[in-house]
């Protein structure tokens, strides 16, 4: 039993390694997207208020 362990074990690390990387990828996408769609918001707003002050 313990044979078939130490024989699993590299592949599961690189398995956990694996979905670690792919994990942290797509949670940065996810963050700089809503960076992203936050400064488009804001730069809307602050058209808007300048489009108000002029008229």
């Amino acid at each position: 039993m313990n044979e078939n362990i130490t024989q699993f074990l590299p592949i599961l690390f690189m398995l956990v390694l694996v979905a670690f990387v792919i994990f942290i990828v797509f949670f940065l996408s996810g963050h700089f997207n809503r960076t992203k769609r936050i400064e488009e918001k804001l730069d809307k707003a602050l058209k808007e208020i300048t489009e108000k002050k002029e008229k």
